[in-house]
């Protein structure tokens, strides 16, 4: 659960505002999102902790590709490898080929780069989404470079500020004061289309997030 690579403010408010119309219009995610890559908030449970893993999830951990992948990713960005899967089980539930309902795909839910588009850009290289969708090599890739933009740009010191990086890239390396909106995007309205974070906080749902609060909900889902 990607991208220096920074979504712009007008690639962020496209994303937002898919999350928003499927939020309104009554549908849900097949996965969650948060990133990044994906602003969406990941999936509606509260268990992250790397109990409870699907048949799905248990064999991509046993998955030599993944494994050689992981520990590479994990060495470049100074995280642990069990940080990283439990990142992604809330994203995915370890499920490579997932996509969800706004066209998110893959273990860190990687977005299109515009709406109702079938491409990521991920430092100026464009990958289609169907084939990272089904090429687990090729989306660990495509993690690496996203993550490993974020390391080098100073944003991804720790386990926390990858999770924040990953969900909303703007926000990571931020205060804990800082909240987490947009051009033309209050901050009510991203709070509103991630509504897991303020729910498992015990907030009005509409509470204005922050990246203490971010960071908060990390440690009650026992994520960090």
């Amino acid at each position: 659960m990607a991208r220096v690579v920074r979504l712009t403010e007008q690639e962020l408010k496209g994303l937002l505002s898919d999350l928003i119309k499927m939020v309104t219009g009554g549908k849900s995610s097949s996965s969650t999102n948060s990133s990044n890559t994906n602003t969406s908030s990941g999936s509606d449970s509260d268990n992250v902790e790397l109990s409870n893993i699907s048949a799905k999830g248990q064999e991509l951990l046993n998955n030599p590709t993944f494994k050689d992948n992981l520990k590479e990713i994990s060495s470049e960005i100074g995280v642990s490898e069990n940080s990283i899967i439990k990142l992604m089980k809330h994203e995915s539930g370890l499920n490579p080929s997932i996509k969800n309902s706004i066209g998110c795909v893959g273990l860190i839910q990687f977005c299109p780069d515009s709406r109702g588009g079938n491409t990521k850009t991920i430092s100026g290289k464009t990958y289609n989404l169907s084939d990272l969708q089904n090429d687990l090599k090729l989306q660990m890739d495509a993690i690496k470079e996203f993550w490993s933009a974020g390391k080098r740009s100073g944003k991804i010191k720790s386990a926390s500020d990858l999770y924040i990086y990953n969900f909303f890239p703007v926000a990571a390396g931020k205060d804990d004061n800082f909240i987490l909106q947009a051009k033309g995007l209050s901050a009510k309205t991203v709070a509103k289309a991630n509504p897991i974070f303020n729910r498992k906080l015990g907030n009005p749902i509409d509470s204005p997030l922050t990246v203490g609060d971010l960071k908060q909900y990390y440690k009650q889902t026992g994520m960090v």
